[in-house]
């Protein structure tokens, strides 16, 4: 798929960049629709099924699957942060830096590493570069930059939900830590990246109230469409992980780049001193952190 071309596919992804060109557009479909659109030469529903009935139906049903999932997840992140359990010895108690916002929900391995360097023998410092590109061509010399004009050079990522869907690739870990982030802050992850995450020593934690700020204030999207994929937010956050607590505060010294970025200090303001809650981690995943993953 050439860049601006549209396309049809009886795959199971279509993430961005996943045929072609980041700017082409891939829909997916049963083989069904597929043949009846390449006949056709658009997209149709083959004319012997009548799918109207049908599609309602399963639309309904996901739509009411999701909100039971959603609600069920944030009941788990309120309930969940008072049973503060204990942490094991060499777990960090406080984890902070500048923040980082990600603004999409279902952020994919894709969008994180792109599958053209799955192969390919790189450096940390090579795949550094690479974190996000698909996602962000920008992103890593926003860190960069952000990391350069940070007092203690720690950057923390807050994205929305279902981030690292997709592939089962370790390479969309390995590059976020090599990047220099002190850790991931999401509403939730994909089963898969929390394990990949977890086995390189990279601090990943969920808070789903959090990531409703961080969206009400600074945008959302998906992965295909988001006006500001990333965003210098000029907050600093600060994760008290024996209380399992993320504090936000104003950066003192945001550049005017972020300023801009954040469009408003009103936003900054608003969250000044915030308290959100954190999904406690186990003593496993604790221990897996405290020795910096498997290896």
């Amino acid at each position: 798929i050439e860049a601006g071309e549209v396309g049809i596919a009886a795959t199971n992804r279509n993430f961005k960049g996943r045929m072609g060109s980041r700017d082409g557009v891939v829909h997916l479909a049963s083989p069904s629709v597929v043949a009846a659109s390449a006949a056709a030469g658009y997209i149709v529903p083959p004319s012997t099924v009548a799918i109207g009935a049908t599609a309602d139906w399963v639309g309904e049903s996901l739509v009411k699957e999701l909100d039971i999932q959603h609600s069920s997840r944030g009941l788990e992140s309120t309930e969940l942060a008072r049973e503060l359990p204990e942490l094991v010895s060499g777990f960090p108690r406080i984890i902070e830096g500048e923040l980082l916002w990600c603004g999409a929900d279902n952020i994919s391995t894709d969008g994180i590493y792109h599958g053209r360097l799955m192969y390919e023998d790189l450096t940390p410092e090579q795949m550094a570069d690479a974190a996000m590109e698909n996602y962000d061509p920008s992103f890593s010399s926003t860190v960069q930059e952000l990391r350069r004009g940070s007092g203690h050079g720690s950057v923390l990522l807050a994205a929305g939900c279902n981030f690292g869907s997709g592939s089962s690739r370790e390479q969309a870990a390995q590059c976020l830590k090599y990047a220099g982030l002190g850790g991931l802050i999401a509403g939730s992850f994909s089963a898969t990246y929390t394990r990949n995450a977890l086995n390189n020593g990279l601090p990943i934690f969920e808070s789903m109230e959090l990531v409703q700020y961080l969206k009400d204030h600074f945008g959302s999207g998906t992965e295909a469409s988001i006006e500001r994929p990333t965003v210098r937010t000029g907050l600093r956050l600060r994760l008290d992980l024996a209380a399992w607590q993320a504090c936000v505060v104003p950066v003192a010294s945001a550049p005017k780049a972020a300023q801009e970025d954040v469009g408003s200090s009103k936003a900054v303001d608003q969250g000044a001193g915030r308290m959100f809650p954190l999904v406690p981690i186990g003593p496993v995943a604790q221990e897996l952190l405290a020795c910096g993953g498997l290896e």
